[in-house]
């Protein structure tokens, strides 16, 4: 009896283990099959948030992938994906002026076509025309902040040789040298906008309200977009699934904008609400925009960077993946 009833134990637990065992090995096996990417970020902000749900919830794992998201300076994700240390960026202002000036990049997917950005001023300072002769600062020379600035004083008739533009690094940096009295404005994105103005600065006018432009999404080079559609894809598939759960989800979004992966400050729960508000409604669900803002994009980059030759759209964006997968997922 007992050695019958000890080989039964014994076959019991082989059916038992056995299974587990070859999940485990199965995980395992899958584990290895996944295909790493390489993702460029400029900032933890909330412009980015989607990338960072998505590996959160696993969606790129879901997708087949083992995304890596590394933090780097805007520039400095162009010429990373040329040199093929990362596969994508997600600095589509910086990789616009790149690709109008020769360099083989693409934009792939748009976040949002309107920019979260505010003109933020002293609070002595109540309109635009007020700044002949002041200083606005932002983070960096090219950059959309800067971009903005300008096309804020040129809808407000102010003449851009009157104003000083500074390239002052980070947004922290800008607030602080505004706080210190030193620049009379700065371009603010979410969160500094509205802590400068809970703290009394003025919000003198929106970037989004005078200029439609591709803020946050992903870029690549041409060589990728050939010779590696699949994950091209699968990156966008498993981005813009991140970006309906946000945009569907109220609860999701805020509780992930409380949370540590973003740069919120000490005050995201406060904010928490503000933020989801005026950035996740912003996303754009088709990942993709309209010809005419591609064309305005290019315009905007070459009166700075004046090319040789006329730069079409399909040499700077190609939203061809994005379309194909929004319209395969209706």
């Amino acid at each position: 009896m007992s050695g019958t009833r000890g080989t039964g134990i014994f076959l019991w637990l082989a059916v038992a283990i056995i299974p587990l065992m070859t999940a485990r090995v199965f995980s395992a096996e899958t584990a290895g099959k996944l295909t790493p990417v390489r993702i460029g970020f400029a900032s933890r902000s909330i412009q980015d948030m989607p990338f960072f749900v998505a590996h959160e919830r696993g969606f790129f794992r879901e997708e087949g992938l083992q995304a890596e998201i590394i933090l780097m300076k805007a520039i400095q994700t162009v010429q990373s994906l040329l040199s093929g240390s990362i596969d994508f960026g997600t600095a589509t202002g910086t990789a616009v002026s790149a690709a109008v000036n020769g360099a083989d990049v693409r934009v792939v997917m748009a976040l949002t076509d309107r920019p979260a950005f505010d003109l933020i001023s002293q609070p002595g300072i109540r309109s635009v025309h007020q700044l002949r002769g002041k200083k606005i600062g932002v983070s960096a020379v090219g950059s959309l902040g800067e971009i903005l600035a300008r096309q804020i004083l040129i809808a407000n008739q102010v003449p851009l040789e009157q104003v000083t533009i500074l390239p002052l690094g980070q947004s922290h940096f800008t607030y602080t040298t505004l706080k210190a009295g030193v620049i009379e404005a700065i371009m603010a994105s979410i969160p500094t906008t509205f802590v400068a103005q809970d703290e009394g600065f003025y919000k003198l006018a929106a970037g989004g309200d005078v200029y439609r432009t591709v803020h946050g999404g992903l870029t690549t080079t041409r060589t990728t977009i050939v010779n590696r559609p699949d994950l091209v894809a699968k990156t966008i598939r498993a981005t813009l699934r991140a970006v309906h759960l946000i945009r569907n989800d109220r609860t999701v979004g805020i509780n992930f904008i409380k949370g540590p992966q973003l740069d919120m400050g000490s005050e995201r729960d406060r904010l928490a609400d503000r933020v989801y508000e005026a950035a996740a409604h912003a996303y754009l669900l088709s990942g993709s925009v309209d010809e005419d803002l591609q064309r305005e994009m290019i315009s905007i980059a070459a009166r700075r960077i004046k090319p040789a030759q006329p730069v079409p759209p399909e040499r700077v964006f190609d939203f061809s993946f994005a379309r194909k997968i929004n319209k395969t997922s209706r």
